[in-house]
């Protein structure tokens, strides 16, 4: 990671900020006016739309302004692959203005607000938020525009890049659906005008009667500011204007379109690893804008993405299946602006433009996409680039490896980053999201093959002849036999010889330096908990009631806690930073929930103090409390009043102990035999439970957040 870099907004002072002066940059916003080093102009408002902006969203729409512009000043130290992870990565300390600093400065936006920007750009971000002294009206920012007919007033805020997904949004919602909308776009570079105008005139003919309504954004800054092109926090910027511009409307939703390859971003090569693919849409991402803008607004807000289940072929069949297709040759999916001319409005080498030739094949639309208007053509012609030809050949080959996957196991075992999705897609368990996951990979990479086997078809003659260069992508597919073999890359991680522990929504398991499993134990999620709680305290026996509380109080902790106590696991377990074991806040009161994981904690002490003085009717009594809470915390139901006697729970709690084990075991089996075999001899399951090995073994056995 790069040194620290202080970002100085507006007139916020620079005393006391850094040691270097000289290496702060400093921000200057302004609005129509252009007095500032950044110009901020949102155009074509209709006087009907506006309303007050609360200033929450004033301060939102400036710092996300500062973010963005700060993006692109700040150039990343690295773009070669050996250097990813040091240089790439960038320290941004942010010094802001705003209207309300005790909300800005308070722990639950701060955390949101980092936690999200952090994963969307792959940098480190922090914020001081001081008192803005002088302060502005928002209209400054805006400019009206009554010439444009309003249609009534929207329904829903879109946002409209111009490329093939969201022109297939924008064609759902107001052609096939009737609704009416306005489209937001951010206009990031000159280039695209006459572009977006054609793609707005030919829709508005499709609409008939229901033409949307479009609002520009520009963000404008002095020659000396743009010098970083990945602009990763664009899309922060983005759906903060969205939001602004839907609360003027009285509306509580903005929506993207991106299609579910993209927006999940499975790594393709190490050219596009982490934050160097888009994550505008990922699911994290999405959670977190919501998040935010639910507490800017003070009340329930929802950013959706409805094409998360499509692939690209699937959004190029919305447009075709509404008589749009005449649209497709108008819109804009190249990532490579720069490159962009009259002449050839995309590279045709970046990811976007690859799935977009696939895509289009596979739609049987690609009469639609003239080839004329790619740079190159990445199927027939030889590619300079040496980073174009791994591009294209990894995009191939991921596609191959999916598709010869049977199971979603392989599938997440393969594609171990997959984990870091599942908990945000709103599914019951990590394998029905998983499942889902993997369909939708499955059905891409059926389309990616298909349309090359019906590209290798069309073009036999000059494979066959050698008329085509021998570095094309066809010559290089048909001559390897399939594809060029390109291994997949994942993030680098040294592994310790033996692991189970938790990753994201999923277990992964390791015995004995063999291969990593990632293990989907779907409906047996409570015994990998029970597992991995007696694999940190090899040795110890102790009762099932204290596992079992034990598990279902770390199960409430808030992310911050990481289960159990460093200094309580045995010498020699490695531990890293993670999540705690589940979630069962969600569920109860948050409030009972804390003071039944209190109590249980207190009865882990009290229980061995009765041990040590032989009180055995005390003991009794604890493990009858404990089996009480257990089930309470579990089952997420108040307490309904006096606490009522457990009976017989404590049979209730052995045998759901004993049972889970067995569960997670038998599944464990299907991966890892010699491990499942391992745990079947070694874990004790009865009243006294424990972890036993004939050897010592080190295991790695926190949970893995940062997936």
């Amino acid at each position: 990671m790069q040194d620290k870099r202080y970002v100085l907004c507006g007139n916020a002072s620079a005393k006391g900020i850094s040691n270097d002066p000289s290496r702060d940059l400093r921000l200057r916003l302004s609005g129509k006016a252009g007095h500032g080093n950044i110009t901020l102009r949102i155009e074509d408002v209709h006087s009907k739309m506006f309303r007050s902006v609360h200033p929450k969203f004033h301060d939102l729409l400036e710092i996300a302004t500062y973010v963005y512009s700060a993006d692109q000043v700040i150039k990343r130290g690295a773009d070669d692959v050996d250097s990813f992870g040091d240089g790439w990565r960038r320290d941004l300390h942010f010094v802001v203005p705003v209207r309300n600093p005790d909300f800005w400065n308070s722990q639950e936006v701060q955390d949101t607000l980092c936690s999200t920007l952090g994963f969307l750009s792959d940098d480190q971000y922090q914020f001081d938020f001081v008192q803005l002294e002088q302060d502005h009206q928002f209209q400054e920012y805006l400019e009206f525009n009554d010439a444009q007919q309003m249609y009534g007033m929207p329904e829903q805020v879109v946002m409209f890049s111009g490329g093939l997904d969201s022109l297939a949004g924008a064609i759902d919602e107001v052609v096939n659906q009737k609704r009416r909308v306005v489209l937001v776009t951010h206009k990031s570079t000159s280039k695209l005008n006459k572009r977006h105008k054609a793609l707005e005139d030919m829709l508005a003919e499709k609409a008939t009667d229901n033409v949307p309504h479009r609002i520009t954004v520009r963000v404008h800054k002095t020659k000396e500011l743009n010098h970083e092109y990945t602009q990763r926090s664009r899309s922060f910027l983005y759906m903060s204007i969205g939001a602004t511009i839907a609360k003027m409307l009285r509306l509580n939703s903005v929506r993207f379109y991106e299609n579910g390859v993209i927006s999940l971003n499975l790594p393709v090569c190490a050219q596009v690893v982490g934050g160097r693919a888009t994550r505008t849409t990922h699911p994290k991402v999405m959670k977190g804008f919501q998040e935010i803008i639910t507490l800017v607004a003070g009340e329930p807000f929802t950013i959706e993405n409805p094409y998360i289940w499509k692939t690209k072929a699937d959004v190029v069949k919305v447009i075709t299946d509404s008589g749009c297709q005449d649209l497709i040759k108008h819109s804009m999916t190249c990532t490579h602006t720069w490159e962009m001319s009259n002449q050839h409005t995309h590279c045709g080498g970046c990811s976007q433009c690859i799935d977009r030739r696939f895509a289009v094949l596979a739609a049987n639309a690609d009469q639609h996409d003239p080839v004329e208007h790619y740079k190159f053509d990445v199927f027939t012609q030889s590619r300079d680039k040496g980073e174009d030809k791994i591009m294209a050949a990894a995009y191939l080959e991921r596609a191959n490896q999916v598709k010869g996957l049977t199971d979603v196991a392989q599938f997440v075992s393969s594609y171990p980053d997959v984990a870091r999705v599942f908990k945000y897609l709103n599914y019951n368990s990590a394998g029905q999201a998983a499942q889902r996951v993997f369909d939708l990979y499955k059905r891409h990479a059926n389309e990616v093959m298909g349309a090359l086997d019906e590209l290798l078809s069309r073009h036999s003659k000059g494979i066959r002849e050698r008329t085509l260069p021998g570095d094309c992508l066809l010559r290089t597919a048909y001559e390897s036999g399939s594809v060029v073999s390109m291994p997949v890359v994942v993030s680098a991680e040294k592994l310790p010889d033996n692991i189970f522990r938790k990753r994201g929504g999923v277990w992964e398991a390791r015995f004995q330096g063999r291969g990593r499993h990632t293990i989907l134990i779907q409906g047996v999620d409570k015994g990998a908990e029970y597992i991995n709680l007696l694999l940190a305290f090899p040795d110890r026996e102790t009762s099932v009631y204290e596992i079992a509380v034990g598990s279902a109080a770390n199960a409430i902790d808030l992310p911050a806690n990481t289960g159990v106590a460093p200094e309580d696991i045995v010498e020699g377990f490695q531990v890293t930073q993670g999540i705690p074991l589940g979630d069962a806040g969600d569920v109860a009161d948050r409030q009972a929930l804390r003071e039944w994981q209190q109590r249980a904690r207190e009865l882990l002490g009290e229980i061995e103090e009765a041990r040590e003085a032989g009180d055995h009717a005390r003991i009794e009594e604890i493990e009858e409390e404990m089996a009480f809470l257990t089930k309470a915390m579990e089952g997420g139901k108040g307490l309904g009043g006096r606490q009522r006697k457990a009976g017989d729970k404590r049979k209730n709690v052995r045998d759901a102990f004993r049972n889970a084990v067995d569960r997670a075991i038998k599944q464990i089996e299907k991966y890892d035999k010699p491990l499942a075999e391992h745990l079947n001899t070694s874990i004790k399951r009865g009243d006294v439970v424990g972890y036993r090995p004939e050897s010592p073994i080190t295991w790695d056995v926190r949970p893995i957040v940062n997936v």
